[in-house]
C-alpha cells in the first residue's frame, strides 16, 4: 500500500473517532434519538403536507380522468331538471289539504275544495254519512278549522259519491299534471251520465282551464279552455 493511501486511511479513522467521542459526550444515545426524532418529524410533516395538498390542491380522480370535476350530488339536485313533474309543489299543497281535512273529520270523504282569497288556504267540503261538513285548512295544511255547517247531504252528491273509485286528491293530481297551473276549485259532478271530477286550474297567464276526470277510472275525459 502506498504512503498516500495510509495517510488517507489514518485521517478517516481520526474523523470517525472524533464523531464517536462527540456522541458519547452528548449522553449516550441522545444524538441518535434526536436524529431519529428529527427524521420522524420530517417524515410526518411531509406526509401531512402531502395529504393536505392532495385534499385541497390536487385534482380528484374524476378530474384527472376527464379534465373536469364531476358535479356533486347537491349540484345535480339544484342544477339539473327535477324528476318531479311541473306543478309538483302545488300538487303537494292541495293533496295535503285534502288529506288533512279527511283526517280531522272522522269518517269524512272530501268531494269539493276551493282556494280561499289571496291564497290563504282552502275550504274543503266533506260528506259524513248523510250530512256534509265544511272545514278550512291553512295554506301549509297544518291547521284545520271546522265551520258551523250541518247541512243534509244533497241526494245527487250522495249518488255521485257512491260511484267514486278515484278520490278527490288523485283527480287533482291528474289535472295538475295535465295543466301547469294552480288549483282554483274541484268538485264532483256528472258529464253525459258519467260521474266526473271537475277541476278548475288557473294557468300562469290567467287562463282558466276545466279538466274533467272520470271518477271511476281516473282518465282525463276533456280539457276546456
Amino acid at each position: 500500500m502506498k504512503h498516500t493511501d495510509k495517510k488517507v486511511l489514518s485521517m478517516g479513522a481520526l474523523t470517525l473517532s472524533a464523531l464517536l467521542l462527540a456522541g458519547c459526550g452528548d449522553g449516550g444515545g441522545g444524538g441518535e434519538e434526536t436524529t431519529g426524532g428529527s427524521a420522524a418529524t420530517e417524515a410526518t410533516g411531509g406526509a401531512t403536507a402531502t395529504a393536505e395538498q392532495s385534499a385541497s390542491g390536487s385534482p380528484s380522480a374524476s378530474e384527472s380522468a376527464g379534465g373536469t370535476a364531476s358535479p356533486s350530488a347537491s349540484g345535480s339536485a339544484s342544477g339539473s331538471p327535477s324528476a318531479t313533474p311541473s306543478g309538483g309543489a302545488e300538487v303537494g299543497a292541495v293533496t295535503g289539504a285534502i288529506v288533512a281535512a279527511e283526517e280531522d273529520v272522522t269518517g269524512g270523504q272530501a268531494f269539493e275544495i276551493d282556494r280561499k282569497d289571496a291564497g290563504e288556504g282552502w275550504e274543503v267540503t266533506l260528506a259524513v254519512e248523510d250530512r256534509e261538513q265544511e272545514v278550512e285548512v291553512s295554506a301549509d295544511g297544518e291547521q284545520v278549522t271546522p265551520q258551523e255547517t250541518d247541512d243534509e247531504l244533497d241526494p245527487a252528491d250522495r249518488d255521485n259519491l257512491a260511484a267514486v273509485q278515484v278520490p278527490l286528491e288523485d283527480a287533482v293530481r291528474t289535472a295538475l299534471n295535465e295543466v301547469d297551473g294552480t288549483l282554483d276549485s274541484a268538485e264532483l259532478d256528472t258529464e253525459d251520465g258519467v260521474v266526473v271530477w271537475e277541476v278548475d286550474v288557473d294557468e300562469s297567464d290567467g287562463t282558466s282551464v276545466d279538466v274533467h276526470i272520470n271518477a271511476e277510472n281516473g282518465s282525463v275525459l276533456k280539457v276546456d279552455r
